[in-house]
């Protein structure tokens, strides 16, 4: 089931699918950190592409040459620390996990994209970017079943 649209009124957010106090991750569970953990690694990615963008390169899988990539290279490393900050973001407004689980299956398109990518252009002789991408993509996949699973079977609070 996809999550119900927010109602806004003039005192606050009503509590539902996407903010529903009981289904979202409080900052003292694993499930939190689990999810903080790829947001705050996207982040440092970005950074590093932009403060860093042929080391970026390297590191991503795909070398890149010459300081006319850059511009392309600092495109990267903004969409990946502004992909790093929207899961802070349904963090900070409480998202609900059925949140987060569309959204991650989403995003683990992403690092799935990155391993083909890395493949067409150089096959294997990167081994080691094939599997952090692949590996990437499966941590973000398990997490999101993890939190659908989590958001299946937590009753949703009883008023009274």
């Amino acid at each position: 089931m996809l999550p119900r649209t927010i109602f806004l009124t003039n005192e606050r957010v009503k509590e539902n699918d996407l903010t529903n106090g009981a289904h979202h991750l409080p900052v003292n569970s694993v499930l939190f950190w689990l999810v903080m953990l790829p947001a705050l690694g996207i982040i440092f990615i970005g950074v590093r592409f932009i403060i860093t963008p042929l080391a970026g390169a390297k590191g991503f899988g795909v070398p890149a040459g010459g300081a006319e990539t850059n511009a392309y290279l600092w495109a990267k490393g903004t969409r990946d620390i502004v992909s790093g900050l929207f899961p802070l973001v349904l963090l900070w407004l409480k998202a609900g996990r059925q949140v987060f689980s569309v959204y991650l299956f989403v995003v683990a398109l992403v690092p799935l994209s990155d391993l083909v990518n890395v493949y067409v252009h150089i096959g294997t002789s990167n081994i080691s970017a094939l599997v952090i991408h692949g590996s990437t993509a499966l941590y973000l996949i398990i997490l999101a079943a993890v939190l659908l699973r989590k958001a299946e079977v937590t009753p949703p609070p009883q008023d009274g």
